[in-house]
């Protein structure tokens, strides 16, 4: 009788940890987006805006070996996502996240107007108002050496780190790591506010030409 009521009280302990355990267990991570919660009615992830520039926008939410991913196709086009984020980098440094190349933009440089596409764009803004947020984006581009840094030549507040470049790794999936908080230290030399906003973007119109990519799993992490 005793063993059943020790193992009585055992359960109950149990179920009573999974019933109080945190909906996050891993608070080491930051989830952003893992593309698994479907698309309204315009095929735009839910949680996410579309911003159309140039052009019109294809976007399709894919299924690969049990992974969501965000597919964006530019024809001359010019489009991106954003989604609304809060979070402190100096608790979440590390910015995470996946994504592969399949067609890069003919002659992309973002170094000029003229020549600023890229088949993949992911930019974090800092600060509550749209003309004086700062903006640290990170680029696949056509030929610039990787780490080449820059001002974005369409909007000054944005600073540009190449992390991809060049079709060497075209049609594979990459992981990128960032210390954003030190990216934004760096590149803008003060310390960051909050982190508001993150942008996903392609485009193709400045070389009248295609790109296409894919943008998988986006976290920020303590480590």
């Amino acid at each position: 009788m005793k063993n059943i009521r020790n193992q009585a009280s055992l359960i109950a302990l149990i179920i009573l940890f999974f019933l109080f355990m945190p909906a996050n267990a891993d608070n080491d991570r930051l989830i952003i987006e893992s593309f698994s919660k479907g698309v309204d009615e315009k095929g735009v992830p839910l949680g996410w805006e579309l911003k159309e520039k140039v052009g019109n926008p294809i976007i399709k939410l894919e299924k690969e070996d049990d992974i969501y991913a965000l597919h964006l196709i530019s024809e001359q086009s010019s489009f991106g996502l954003t989604k609304k984020i809060n979070i402190d980098i100096k608790k979440y440094p590390y910015l995470n996240f996946r994504w592969k190349a399949i067609e890069l933009p003919r002659n992309g440089d973002f170094r000029k107007k003229e020549t600023d596409d890229q088949a993949a764009q992911i930019y974090v803004a800092f600060g509550t108002f749209k003309l004086t947020a700062k903006i640290v984006g990170y680029l696949w581009e056509n030929k610039l050496p990787k780490l080449t840094t820059g001002v974005s030549p369409a909007w000054s507040k944005t600073r540009l780190i190449v992390l991809e470049s060049g079709s060497e790794k075209i049609g594979e999936w990459v992981c990128e790591k960032r210390n954003i908080y030190n990216d934004y230290k760096d590149l803008f030399e003060k310390e960051p506010p909050e982190a508001k906003l993150i942008s996903l973007y392609i485009n193709s119109q400045h070389t009248k030409s295609r790109a296409e990519s894919y943008f998988g799993e986006i976290y920020f992490s303590k480590k």
